[in-house]
């Protein structure tokens, strides 16, 4: 089964475009039945044209912050914060309501949910959970396949610093079709996942000019020729088209396409700091890929304290050397 690129139905293309490029993060896969084939122009050169030169990495702000890379750990806090986190399709905004949504505190995905460190939930019929989670805490989370979402799985999420709500996200068939129609894949969501994310420094704000790479099972998933409709593309994302370097563009959003699926996957961010110098490991998250699913992540100033014999602690060690 693949995803053939097509108009969401009775919503002009414009105004789709529109719509996904004000929303963070950008990606999806899955489902079944396609739309109508459309084509969709784009010209001038592109990431899988030939070699390109690496732009110094920048913020929107003007100022980088990559102090704490190598020396960043997952924060350890001290207090409990209540707050809602909703559920909402990408796209369309609307609630994804009485889904199942597994919440990992301890920001490990495992097949199963079983307490200290998982909690399932149903979603409200606003699409809201009550959660009550450590002030500026990781968490990860998996929402369950249904009529409204393919299954997504989040990463390294930072819950809310302060009483709020905090939006999650769920993709569904019309969002995934728009999606195809910018990466021009179709995407194989009987055989392969995707995934979507941010890059952020170390005070979270958003990095651009980075370059994401994506390994499965210890290798590098590597772009397909344009022409090839169903191999992977790893890209940045801006406004709202795939960026032509590759790179990151000034939202630090990145997107992956036809993705091999694996419980070891690992997504490495390198940049260059300065004009001239060579690109540097910045960032690396662990997680897991499924087939159909969506991976979200994201990817902060690079870690010390990575598990021993995990696929980023090797990155970082290899990137010392």
């Amino acid at each position: 089964m693949s995803w053939k690129a097509g108009a969401l139905h009775g919503v002009p293309f414009g105004v789709v475009l529109a719509m996904i490029a004000s929303l963070t993060p950008l990606v999806g896969i899955g489902g079944c039945n396609p739309p109508p084939a459309t084509t969709v122009t784009d010209s001038g050169p592109r990431e899988d044209s030939g070699p390109i030169a690496q732009p110094v990495v920048a913020t929107t702000a003007g100022t980088v912050n990559l102090g704490c890379v190598g020396t960043a750990t997952v924060p350890a806090p001290t207090t409990m914060t209540s707050g809602t986190f909703h559920i909402q399709e990408f796209l369309s905004m609307a609630p994804i309501t009485g889904d199942r949504i597994d919440i990992f505190t301890n920001g490990v995905i495992t097949d199963g949910c079983a307490a200290p460190d998982c909690t399932t939930y149903t979603t409200s019929g606003t699409g809201d959970v009550a959660l009550t989670l450590g002030t500026g805490a990781w968490f990860a989370y998996r929402l369950a396949v249904s009529g409204q979402t393919a299954a997504v799985l989040g990463y390294d999420q930072p819950w809310v610093s302060t009483s709020g709500q905090l939006p999650g996200y769920g993709f569904a068939p019309g969002t995934i079709t728009a999606v195809g129609m910018l990466f021009m894949r179709d995407f194989q969501a009987d055989r392969y996942g995707s995934m979507s994310g941010r890059v952020v420094d170390c005070a979270g704000q958003p990095l651009a000019n980075v370059r994401m790479r994506v390994f499965v099972d210890g290798t590098e998933v590597v772009n397909g020729p344009l022409a090839d409709r169903t191999s992977a593309r790893i890209t940045g994302i801006e406004a709202p088209n795939p960026t032509r370097s590759g790179l990151t563009g000034a939202s630090g959003n990145f997107a992956g396409a036809n993705i091999p699926p694996s419980g070891d996957c690992h997504v490495e961010a390198w940049a260059t700091r300065t004009e001239g110098a060579l690109p540097e490991l910045i960032g690396c998250s662990e997680g897991r890929v499924l087939v159909g699913g969506i991976t979200i992540s994201v990817v902060s100033g690079l870690r010390g304290d990575y598990p021993a014999g995990s696929r980023c602690a090797a990155a970082a060690l290899a990137a010392r050397h």
